[in-house]
């Protein structure tokens, strides 16, 4: 005689006290009581459950490597929690698949599926440093077209070690490390969580020949190499700087400590990366983002699209087979950057006599003061040259009749003591008059991307409205 199929039966637990732990150390639990329940006594055949958590606080749930400022998170009201690397039977977040279930599930034979040189290959979103992210399609076209315009400018072979630090979310780090490291068969070394001893020791322990990174990591590897007694990896054969401007003097004493080029590259997600470079050596300019690279064509034009001469500043434009051919499902922001071919940047600079091209601000970053044009970036460079600052951002803020005024973020080096008046008392020394910070913050850090670029937008929004009657009598002060 058939038996009877038992009732699935369901059962609902509500955690009302729930802490940021609890979010898989409370279902886990559920799941560990489950194994054990086969092998109890009882006939009784445990229920499904479906369970519901409510949080009264807010919390990071950070994996095992994860490294999270909790003194940071403290000040904000917010609770951090370690958990260790679940194991292959543990509970997985609703929707998503384990990498090793689909590597069991897989065939041995392995067919590529046919794609045309247009189809999407990638879609990556921008950081939103000056607006909401927006989904940059990236074809195969342009990935192979990067990868040929990188082996030109920056050669690798099978010999070379590069260290990928950088998040392959990113068009920096997957592009011109993953992709081009993988189609030239070079070794890549992964650091899955960065710190600058761990850059350190892996350029080190891996002799590594290539290192493709961010301004802020080569000032962290510079103050460790300072502090530290032990020798310093000399293996480096180039390092590549992008995702923002490198201070001058940090390139420079970067190559001296290390002994070894440094070469400064500007792209964007949306040029699939680096489209010019500007390479230490016999042609190196201080400042410059060099040639454009082979392949690519840029110039710079004005507010009717209309090439500019040399010398002039303007809107930076660029075309190729690297431009993206749009934003996923936005054909409205497509169709505000992509003008006849040409792919509008939103960066402002020029390009002197000998084709070399320049930047000098974003072109929404531009500080409006009394009718003149202010680049924060020029300001930047004049603060950082200070010995005692590490880094500087320089934003627009409003005084109490609602006009643009420059204010300065500093972050200091450690033990310096610099007052704001030593500040401003340099700067008059070395800008114009209507170009000197009115004010000036003193922090610990600065707000930056998973790329190390700076956040103006979150500097904007955390500036209150400045009372320009007290700026004046600090200043007669």
């Amino acid at each position: 005689m058939k038996q009877k199929e038992q009732q699935r039966s369901w059962r609902l637990l509500h955690n009302d006290t729930a802490r940021s732990v609890d979010l898989l150390a409370y279902p886990s639990a559920l799941v560990e009581g489950r194994i054990a329940g086969k092998y109890m006594l009882s006939k009784e055949k445990l229920p499904d459950t479906l369970v519901i958590q409510t949080f009264a606080k807010r919390g990071i749930l950070a994996g095992s490597d994860a490294e999270v400022d909790k003194a940071a998170a403290s000040d904000h009201g917010i609770e951090v929690s370690k958990i260790p690397r679940s194991g292959r039977g543990g509970p997985k977040a609703v929707g998503t698949l384990d990498y090793s279930d689909l590597i069991k599930e897989a065939s041995k034979k392995f067919t590529p599926a046919e794609r045309e040189p247009d189809d999407p290959a990638i879609i990556l979103y921008t950081s939103g440093t000056t607006g909401n992210p927006k989904g940059v399609v990236l074809t195969h076209r342009n990935c192979m077209a990067q990868t040929e315009l990188v082996e030109l400018v920056m050669p690798m072979s099978h010999k070379d070690t590069i260290v990928l630090v950088l998040p392959l979310f990113h068009v920096y780090g997957l592009s011109n490390g993953l992709i081009c490291g993988v189609r030239n068969g070079s070794a890549m070394s992964l650091i899955p969580q960065y710190s600058p001893v761990k850059l350190m020791d892996t350029i080190t322990s891996t002799k590594a020949t290539l290192l493709i990174a961010v301004p802020t990591m080569y000032m962290h590897l510079l103050q460790l190499a300072r502090s530290r007694k032990t020798s310093i990896p000399k293996s480096l054969r180039l390092c590549v700087s992008g995702g923002a401007p490198l201070a001058l003097t940090t390139l420079q004493e970067f190559m001296e400590l290390f002994q070894t080029q440094i070469a400064e590259g500007y792209g964007l997600t949306e040029t699939t990366s680096a489209v010019s470079l500007n390479k230490t050596g016999e042609h190196f300019l201080p400042g410059s983002i060099g040639p454009t690279s082979p392949g690519v064509d840029m110039k710079i034009v004005d507010d009717n699209l209309q090439e500019v001469s040399d010398g002039t500043e303007g809107e930076i434009a660029i075309r190729g087979d690297v431009v993206t051919p749009g934003y996923w499902n936005n054909p409205e922001a497509t169709a505000e950057v992509m003008k006849d071919g040409w792919f509008l940047t939103g960066d402002l600079g020029y390009r002197n006599e000998q084709g070399l091209f320049f930047i000098t601000d974003r072109k929404k970053d531009l500080i409006v003061r009394g009718g003149f044009n202010i680049s924060p970036r020029e300001i930047e460079e004049v603060l950082v040259t200070h010995p005692g600052v590490e880094e500087a951002a320089v934003v627009a803020v409003s005084d109490k009749r609602d006009r643009e005024i420059v204010k300065a973020f500093v972050v200091l080096r450690d033990g310096s003591s610099l007052t704001s008046s030593d500040l401003l008392q340099f700067c008059r020394e070395e800008l114009a008059e209507y170009k000197i910070p009115k004010v000036i913050e003193f922090r610990e850090t600065l707000p930056k991307s998973a790329t190390g670029k700076v956040l103006r937008k979150e500097l904007r929004t955390t500036t209150q409205q400045v009372d320009q009657r007290l700026i004046l009598q600090k200043e007669e002060n």
